[in-house]
C-alpha cells in the first residue's frame, strides 16, 4: 500500500500523474493507493489540527497500523506533517511506515515562508482561493527558516535516542532538485533552492553542535551529535519543486523516476549501500554543476543551512545579537580585513532571523566559496558574537562580547572547516553564553 501526502498550497489532484506512473510500473503494493488531502492555506489551521485530523482520517479510512506495513510518499510540507504525525502518535517499534519517500521536503524550512502574503500569493494559488490573502499563517510559521517547530521536530526523530530511520525501521529517501522556476514564478528563485525549498534544508542527515561559553568563556566546551540513523539523500539537476512530482506528466531529469522506484523497493539489507550510492550520485551531480555558466553554477552550488540558537545560562533566549565570520592575518591575532570582506560577500549568502523568536538564525553558507577562500589557502575561520545588552557598555547587566581579539571567540582550524561546514545539509548550533551582573545591581550597605 502507498499513501501520498501533498505539500503546502497544493492538493491531491497534483499527484494523480505520479499515482498513475506508479501503477503502470506494476509495484505490488500500488493497488491500494491513497492520495491524502488536507487544508494548509487557511490561517486558522495549525500543525496540531492537521496532525490530529490525519490520525482521525487514517483510522476512518482503515489504513494499516501494523508495524512497517505501508509505504508513504510526501512532498514539500508533507514531510513535516508525516514526521510530526508518526512521532506524535506512533513509536519506532509500532510505526506503520516502512518506506518513506520525501520529494523536495521542507524538513528545515523554506525561504519563501517569510516573504509575506502578497509575494506568496502572486506565485502560488493564494489569490484564487475562497479566502483571499490567506496563506496558512500557522503553517508558514513552521515552514519559516530557523523555526522552533522544525528544530524541535528534528529532536523528535533525527536526533531521538531511539532510531526512527534505517534498516528495521523507516527506510527514508530524500530527493530534491536544484533548478528554479521559469516565468513569473522565477521571482521566487534563490541560490541553493529548487525554487521553494533549499537543497540543504531538505536533507535529513543533519548534525547538532552545542557550544558552552557560560561555564568558562575563556575555554568553551563543545559537543556534537550526528543523526541517530541514516537516511538516503540525492540532489537532482534540472528538477524544480514542481517537476519532481510529475505534475506535468513526467520529471525533468530522466533519473528521477528510476530513483523513485528504487526508493519504494529498497530492502533492509541493501539500505546502507543504497545510501552510499545516492551519496555518490549527488556528488557527481554537484561536479556537473561546476561545468555550467557562472550564474547556473552559483545557483546550484553546495550550501549549508546553519541554524544558530543563542541562549544564556539562566535559560532565556537571547534575541538581539550579531554573528560574524572572519579571518585573522597569518601568525597574528589581528583581523584580516580583506579576507574577512570576501567571506562576508561570497561565503555568507543570507542570514534570516526567525520571525517569532530571533534567537534562532538561519545562515546560508556557500561551501564551495569557503573551500576556495579558506581551506585551499590553509586559513583558519573565526566566529565572533555580539549580544545585547553588552555588559561593557551597560555596566549593570549583559553579556561579554566574543570579539575579534577575545580568546573566547569560536576558532575553526582550516582542516576542520570541511568537517563542520558541509554542502547540502543542515547544522543546528546551540550557543550558551553567560549573563553577567555588575556590582551595583545588588549590594549591601552599612547603616
Amino acid at each position: 500500500m502507498i499513501v501520498i501526502l501533498h505539500g503546502w498550497s497544493d492538493d491531491y489532484k497534483s499527484f494523480k500523474s505520479l499515482g498513475k506512473f506508479l501503477a503502470d510500473q506494476g509495484l505490488s503494493d500500488v493497488t491500494d493507493l491513497h492520495l491524502g488531502n488536507y487544508i494548509s492555506m487557511d490561517d486558522d489551521v495549525t500543525y496540531d489540527d492537521i496532525i490530529a485530523a490525519m490520525e482521525k482520517a487514517w483510522k476512518k479510512r482503515g489504513l494499516p497500523n501494523d508495524p512497517r506495513s505501508v509505504d508513504v510518499i510526501v512532498h514539500s510540507t508533507g514531510g513535516l506533517v508525516i514526521r510530526d504525525w508518526m512521532t506524535r502518535f506512533r513509536t519506532p517499534e509500532n510505526n506503520p511506515i516502512r518506506r518513506l519517500l520525501f520529494l523536495a521536503p521542507a524538513n528545515f524550512g523554506s525561504p519563501l515562508a517569510h516573504k509575506g502574503n502578497a509575494f506568496i500569493g502572486r506565485i502560488t494559488k493564494g489569490f484564487t482561493g475562497k479566502k483571499l490573502f490567506q496563506t496558512g499563517r500557522h503553517i508558514l510559521e513552521g515552514l519559516e527558516l530557523g523555526s522552533e517547530y522544525s528544530w524541535q521536530l528534528a529532536w523528535n526523530d533525527v536526533f531521538s535516542d531511539k532510531a526512527w530511520y534505517g534498516p528495521g525501521k523507516v527506510l527514508a529517501t530524500v530527493l530534491v532538485g536544484n533548478d528554479g522556476y521559469s516565468g513569473i514564478a522565477a521571482i521566487a528563485n534563490e541560490s541553493g533552492t529548487d525554487g521553494t525549498v533549499r537543497v540543504s534544508t531538505a536533507n535529513l542527515n543533519a548534525e547538532y553542535f552545542h557550544w558552552d561559553f557560560a561555564t568558562d568563556p575563556s575555554s568553551p566546551v563543545h559537543t556534537s551529535q550526528l543523526a541517530t540513523a541514516p537516511t538516503a539523500f540525492a540532489r537532482l539537476n534540472d528538477e524544480n519543486h514542481g517537476t519532481i512530482t510529475m505534475n506535468g506528466g513526467h520529471c525533468a531529469n530522466q533519473r528521477t523516476a528510476d530513483m523513485m522506484l528504487r526508493a519504494l523497493q529498497v530492502e533492509d539489507g541493501d539500505f546502507n549501500q543504497y545510501c552510499l550510492d545516492l551519496q555518490e550520485f549527488s556528488e557527481n551531480e554537484r561536479q556537473l554543476t561546476k561545468q555550467m555558466s557562472f550564474d547556473d553554477r552559483k545557483f546550484r552550488a553546495g550550501y549549508q543551512n546553519t541554524v544558530i540558537h543563542l541562549s544564556d545560562d539562566t535559560g532565556h533566549d537571547v534575541e538581539d545579537y550579531v554573528i560574524e565570520f572572519f579571518a585573522k592575518k597569518s601568525g597574528s591575532n589581528k583581523p584580516d580585513n580583506l579576507l574577512t570582506a570576501l567571506i562576508q560577500q561570497k561565503v555568507i549568502t543570507t542570514v534570516h532571523p526567525y520571525g517569532n523568536n530571533k534567537s534562532y538564525r538561519s545562515i546560508l553558507i556557500d561551501t564551495d566559496e569557503l573551500q576556495t577562500l579558506m581551506v585551499e589557502r590553509n586559513r583558519d575561520l573565526f566566529i565572533s558574537l555580539t549580544a545585547l545588552p553588552e555588559l561593557s557598555r551597560n555596566g549593570n547587566v549583559g553579556y561579554s562580547t566574543l570579539a575579534y581579539n577575545d580568546i573566547g571567540s569560536i576558532h575553526i582550524e582550516a582542516s576542520r572547516i570541511p568537517v563542520l561546514i558541509q554542502p547540502d545539509r543542515t547544522l543546528l548550533i546551540d550557543i550558551v553564553i553567560k549573563r553577567q551582573q555588575g556590582p551595583k545591581v545588588f549590594e549591601f550597605k552599612s547603616v
